[in-house]
């Protein structure tokens, strides 16, 4: 059964990618008391901890803006090895908007199985530093999108483009 997690507090926590644009690999990693955990998350869940990370920081009136953004601090460390795949996440806050917590369980295949589970408390400074990272992380591997249905190109293999009923390769 994988390990569950507790850092409380966190020390440090991002999300980021590994990989070019349309082949990356999204991960959350934090560290605590000298140990480093790293998880495997899917693209649209580090769009929506943004998102979210915004969203509760603006309830306590604190914004989010380009110059938090850390990308020389909040990078992957290595190794980047997941010790599991989250299956859902979420993001609160106590009441007086101190500390956040960054809850992830994992996708579970087999059934009967309880999940593991991994909890990251972090105070304001180091969700505006994820947030922002976050942020940056899904929309630095944006590819272009086609003229016609909006649709990703990638940049190898182009695009076969239902506006075109299929018919020729959009490349970029």
């Amino acid at each position: 059964m994988p390990e569950s997690f507790e850092y409380r507090p966190a020390e440090w926590v991002t999300a980021g990618a590994v990989g070019e644009p349309g082949q990356r690999a999204f991960y959350i990693q934090a560290t605590s008391a000298g140990t480093q955990v790293t998880l495997l998350v899917e693209k649209e869940q580090v769009r929506m901890l943004a998102q979210l990370a915004q969203e509760l920081l603006g309830r306590i009136d604190v914004t989010v803006t380009p110059d938090d953004l850390d990308t020389a601090g909040q990078h992957l460390r290595e190794p980047v090895e997941p010790a599991w795949r989250a299956g859902s996440m979420s993001l609160g806050m106590e009441a007086d908007g101190g500390r956040f917590l960054l809850e992830a369980e994992e996708l579970v295949e087999e059934e009967g199985r309880e999940p593991a589970v991994a909890r990251f408390w972090m105070n304001q400074s180091q969700l505006v530093a994820l947030a922002a990272y976050a942020a940056y992380t899904v929309e630095a591997g944006a590819r272009e999108r086609c003229r016609l249905c909006g649709r990703p190109i990638d940049p190898v293999d182009g695009h076969v483009c239902p506006a075109t009923n299929g018919h020729g390769q959009l490349t970029v």
